[in-house]
């Protein structure tokens, strides 16, 4: 569940880091919508890393349960676990 989280998490942080840098790549009009944009865009940017943060926390309180619980011999299916971890590390590489 917190593996699931952490992949939405970070898909959200994409997104909005991904605006962020369209908003200042469109920021050439005049300077009154340029320093406008440039805060929007800012503020894009600042909840991208907030939630891209976010994502790794919860990844790695992922990786530290499934540790306990496979240390406790406890029955589950860690591979589910173990896909949606790879998912997010390949996340990591994935360029915006």
């Amino acid at each position: 569940m917190l593996a699931a989280l952490a992949v939405g998490l970070h898909l959200a942080s994409m997104s909005q880091t991904s605006r962020g840098l369209r908003i200042r790549a469109q920021a050439t009009a005049p300077d009154s919508y340029r320093e406008a944009a440039r805060v929007i865009a800012s503020s894009y940017s600042k909840r991208g890393a907030i939630l891209g943060f976010s994502a790794l926390g919860l990844a790695l309180a992922s990786v530290v349960s499934v540790i306990v619980s496979a240390r406790r011999h406890e029955p589950s299916r860690r591979i589910i676990v173990y896909g949606v971890l790879t998912v997010y590390l390949m996340l990591q590489f994935v360029l915006i």
